[in-house]
C-alpha cells in the first residue's frame, strides 16, 4: 500500500514536541552522576528524575531491565502519538522483530523454551509473530520476513546449524530497514541505515579475521546495502589492519578503524572498535538537531533514546556486578545531548 505524501511542514508540531522532551534525556553530566552513584538505587534515582518508570513507585534494582524495556516502548509510543505518518518509523523497530523471530525459530528447531528472551517492543505483536511461525502463515509479516523464514525452513534441516538462523534473518532485517528508509525519502535516514550496515560489516570483518575465518565465510555474513562494497573486504582480506584502514578512508571510517584495531591488537578486546563505531553513528544523528523541522528530528530522537537506554544498561549492569566506575566509563557511548 502506498504511503500518503507527507510534507515537511506537517512535522512542525511534532518537531517542537521532540525538542521539548530532549532536555529530559541523559546528558554527559547525568551519565557521570550515574557512574559515580554509590549504589544501583542511587543511579536509578537519576533515571527516575528524567521520567523513567511511573514516577509514583520505587524502582526495584533487580527489575532495571524491565524498566529499560518499558522506556523504549514509551519512546516509540511518544513518537507515534505525534508523528504525521506512523509507518515510516517501523524501520527502527525491525531489529526487535527480527530478534524475536530468531528466538522463536531457535526455540522450535532446538526444542528449547527461550520465551524469556523475547522483547515486546517490535513493530509486530509477539502473538502475531508466534502464530506466523507456528502456522507457517506469514501474511501479517513483511515480505522480507517471509523470505527469511522460508529460507530458514529450507536451509536449517540440511545444516542443523543454529547460526544459519542469525545469518539469514540479519540479512533480511537490514534489507527491510533499507527499503523502509528509502520509503521515507529522507537522505538523512537512508544514509544512517547505510552507515549502520557498513559499521556491522566492519565489525564482522575484524572479528572473522581474528578468528582466522576464511573470506568465503565472510561473504555469507556480509550485509548488502551499505556504501562499502563486498569486494573492498574480499580483495583486501589478508591485508594488515593498518593497510586496510587506507581503503576505508573514502568511506570516512579510516580513523575509527585504525584506533579500534590498534586497541584490539594491544589488548585482544573488540570493545573499543565497537564503541568507536557506535559513537560515529551517534555523531551522525546529532546533525538532525540542526534541522528545523521534518521527519529527521523524530527519527534521531528514537535512535538517540535507543543509545541512551544502552548507556543506562551498561551502567546499571556494571554497578550490579560490582564493576569499578573506571571500567564502566571505558564502555560508555557518547550521549546525544
Amino acid at each position: 500500500m502506498a504511503l500518503a505524501k507527507i510534507k515537511e511542514t506537517d512535522y512542525l508540531f511534532s518537531t517542537a514536541r521532540v525538542r521539548s522532551v530532549e532536555r529530559y534525556m541523559l546528558t554527559r553530566e547525568r551519565v557521570q552522576r550515574m557512574v559515580d552513584a554509590r549504589t544501583v538505587e542511587d543511579a536509578l534515582r537519576i533515571l527516575d528524575d528524567i521520567g523513567y518508570g511511573h514516577g509514583n513507585e520505587e524502582i526495584n534494582p533487580v527489575d532495571f531491565e524491565e524498566l529499560l524495556t518499558e522506556e523504549h516502548k514509551k519512546s516509540y509510543d511518544f513518537i507515534t502519538s505525534i508523528a504525521p505518518e506512523l509507518k515510516y518509523f517501523n524501520i527502527f523497530l525491525y531489529p526487535y522483530d527480527y530478534h524475536n523471530l530468531k528466538v522463536i525459530m531457535k526455540s522450535e528447531y532446538l526444542g528449547i523454551d527461550a520465551s524469556n528472551a523475547l522483547i515486546n517492543t517490535g513493530s509486530i505483536d509477539l502473538k502475531v509473530l508466534k502464530y506466523a511461525v507456528n502456522e507457517r502463515n506469514f501474511s501479517e509479516l513483511t515480505e522480507n520476513m517471509e523470505k527469511g523464514l522460508k529460507e530458514i525452513i529450507d536451509s536449517f534441516p540440511k545444516t542443523k546449524d543454529p547460526q544459519i538462523i542469525d545469518i539469514i534473518l540479519d540479512k533480511y532485517c537490514y534489507a527491510d530497514m533499507l527499503e523502509g528508509a528509502r520509503l521515507t525519502k529522507s537522505e538523512f535516514i537512508i544514509a544512517y541505515v547505510k552507515m549502520q550496515i557498513d559499521a556491522i560489516n566492519i565489525k564482522t570483518y575484524v572479528r572473522l579475521r581474528k578468528m582466522n575465518k576464511s573470506w568465503d565465510f565472510f561473504t555469507k555474513v556480509y550485509l548488502q546495502g551499505g556504501n562499502i562494497d563486498q569486494q573492498v573486504f574480499i580483495k583486501n582480506y589478508d591485508e594488515a589492519f593498518e593497510k586496510f584502514a587506507d581503503k576505508l578512508s573514502v568511506y570516512d571510517f579510516k580513523e575509527v578503524f585504525l584506533e579500534g584495531t590498534e586497541v584490539l591488537e594491544e589488548t585482544g578486546k573488540f570493545t573499543s572498535l565497537e564503541k568507536l563505531l557506535d559513537n560515529k553513528l551517534i555523531e551522525y544523528i546529532k546533525s538532525a538537531k540542526y534541522i528545523p523541522y521534518g521527519i529527521e528530528p523524530l527519527a534521531a530522537y528514537l535512535l538517540a533514546k535507543d543509545n541512551e537506554i544502552k548507556i543506562a544498561r551498561i551502567i546499571l549492569a556494571g554497578k550490579t556486578a560490582g564493576i569499578s566506575p573506571e571500567l564502566i566509563r571505558e564502555r560508555l557511548r557518547e550521549t546525544y545531548v
